[in-house]
């Protein structure tokens, strides 16, 4: 089942268990378009069986918010025009020269390819391994573009994050929701998460251009505009912190002093990324 944010955008919730994103949806008069193809055949196969029950008009673009496995590796299933920033683009030759088998999968962590955790999700949702082969997009882009939907518009962006330098965003002006992929994320170095603030600051300046009320994220339930801020706050915090403090233990005494409270789990998380171990 589909969930609602407006009358024209329905998206289907992820799963962390396999690390299923978000999937979106978002419904012009004349055309639907699709936000990111789903980790695998099998998880594009129920958002479109979802999406057959409304009875919408026909679905003709797929738009991916960057290249990672888990948004891309359900791309085969979808008859339409795709579409990817041409990084993005470039990046996802990458999987189609890999084959998927279990020796494979591990020469490709051995490469920075994969890790354990996307490997056994790939075993999870792939049944036929032997004869996986990614596919790219058909249609590549260059900073921005729009697509008309009828009585819809998406605005497409292509954005550098802390998560990843191929990243695209979508607005929906009229709906007043954006939809960020996984850009607010950081990068996993070394087993943990990392913000690079050179990239995630400009970042959230970019994102607080757009005028909107809802946000899409890969990986959370939908955010509102009050907790995206909320959001921006905790980051401009731990951030400062940080540069203050040499170390976690530190940072959690300085976030202490100033508050009068311990520090959530977020927090301490939030420290982490920005160097304080």
């Amino acid at each position: 089942m589909l969930e609602k944010i407006t009358d024209r955008i329905y998206y289907m919730k992820n799963s962390d268990e396999t690390d299923r994103p978000v999937l979106g949806l978002v419904i012009g008069d004349d055309f639907c378009l699709i936000v990111d193809a789903g980790n695998s055949p099998k998880h594009a196969d129920e958002f479109k069986v979802e999406i057959d029950k409304m009875g919408l008009p026909p679905v003709k673009f797929l738009v991916l918010t960057h290249h990672h496995w888990d948004h891309t590796f359900g791309l085969r299933e979808w008859d339409l025009i795709s579409i990817a920033n041409y990084k993005t683009n470039n990046y996802l030759n990458m999987y189609q020269g890999i084959k998927y088998d279990d020796t494979s999968l591990e020469l490709a962590k051995d490469k920075g390819v994969f890790n354990d955790f996307s490997i056994g999700c790939i075993k999870g949702e792939i049944a036929d391994r032997e004869n996986f082969l990614p596919k790219n997009v058909n249609l590549s882009f260059d900073g921005e573009m729009k697509i008309d939907l009828g009585g819809i518009t998406c605005e497409v962006r292509q954005i550098i994050s802390p998560h990843t330098d191929d990243s695209t965003i979508l607005y929906i002006p009229e709906e007043k929701t954006l939809f960020l992929g996984d850009c607010i994320y950081g990068r996993t170095k070394q087993g943990s998460n990392h913000f690079d603030a050179n990239l995630l600051f400009p970042m959230i300046q970019i994102i607080e251009e757009y005028d909107a009320e809802y946000y899409v994220c890969s990986h959370e339930s939908v955010c509102s505009r009050e907790e995206i801020v909320s959001y921006w706050e905790q980051l401009n915090i731990s951030f400062d912190i940080a540069n203050k403090c040499s170390s976690l233990e530190e940072g959690v005494l300085e976030y202490k002093k100033r508050f009068d409270l311990e520090p959530s789990n977020d927090t301490v998380f939030f420290l982490k990324s920005f160097a304080l171990r």
